[in-house]
């Protein structure tokens, strides 16, 4: 077991809904805090919170084996044993991307992260709306694609055990059975924080995040930090280093327009009808049904 003083976060989400953007603040803060040396953020050097949790090579190193060898169901019981004593895990590399399921259908009912000395998780959520048409872009797929892609119970990121990439398969599944699974389960604390309060509340909303993740709390340094990141400036670093690093090919730019909303606009009524009937708990249970006369 890690001790107290190295323990680490996961920042965990559905692909596309504000993942970065809490790694850019967490990042900004510290560097407001004195904890960094860089005069100014660069997207494409500075954004060192931690490795992705699916990180081949790391797991590779922490499970002794080649993970290309191995299929899902061989792999991903495996996962949650990993990382108990990587300097992954030090101090400065503490806060832990996932796109992950909290489980997957091969882990025999094990979680796909380690939970070793982990202090919590932040479970970063967005309409599955604007999801959807952020997804578009960002994968270059059609609208009709990214909706099925939401309710797909088998929905995954790298999902052919034929391609050893540099992350492993992460499976998702459908968009409420990700959230559930990562809200729902007790074997982590969990912050819940929906990108909407990100972008309409962000001084109370980055506030909550720091406080929980241990980090500088001072309100006048959370605030320069949402300043410093937001989507305008963040478009301008972007442009600043030539390309954010982690833009797919084929993807315009990473940091697009941060709006909520756009997927009331963009995706048409019987898709829109589709995710409120198919997810209408999970959506009404966070505050994403719609409005009285809105379709």
């Amino acid at each position: 077991m890690l001790e107290q003083n190295h323990g680490y976060w996961y920042l965990a989400s559905y692909p596309k809904s504000g993942n970065t953007w809490c790694r850019v603040f967490i990042t900004e803060l510290l560097r407001l805090a004195g904890e960094g040396y860089a005069e100014e953020l660069n997207l494409n050097n500075d954004i060192e919170t931690g490795a992705i949790a699916s990180s081949r090579l790391w797991l590779d190193d922490q499970l002794g084996l080649n993970s290309c060898d191995l299929s899902f169901s061989e792999l991903d019981p495996l996962r949650g044993s990993a990382g108990q004593t990587a300097w992954l895990f030090a101090e400065g590399e503490r806060f832990h991307k996932v796109h992950d399921a909290f489980k997957s259908p091969d882990s025999r009912n094990r979680p796909v992260v380690s939970t070793a000395g982990c202090l919590g998780a932040v479970y970063i959520m967005r309409h599955p709306e604007d999801v959807a048409v952020s997804l578009s872009h960002f994968f270059s797929w059609p609208l009709e694609r990214c909706v099925q892609f939401l309710l797909d119970p088998t929905a995954a990121l790298v999902p052919s055990e034929r391609v050893g990439g540099h992350q492993v398969r992460q499976h998702m599944g459908r968009w409420d059975q990700h959230v559930c699974s990562w809200v729902d389960q007790r074997q982590l604390p969990v912050l819940i924080i929906r990108y909407e309060d990100m972008l309409c509340n962000g001084s109370t909303t980055f506030a909550k995040l720091a406080d929980f993740l241990c980090l500088p709390v001072e309100q006048v340094l959370v605030d320069q930090a949402i300043a410093n990141t937001s989507i305008d400036k963040l478009k301008q670093l972007e442009e600043k280093v030539g390309g954010f690093a982690e833009k797919p090919e084929g993807c315009n730019r990473f940091f697009r327009s941060g709006r909520s909303g756009e997927g009331a606009e963009q995706l048409s009524i019987p898709q829109r009808q589709q995710l409120a009937a198919e997810m209408a708990d999970v959506i009404k249970r966070f505050g994403y049904e719609r409005v009285e006369g809105d379709v």
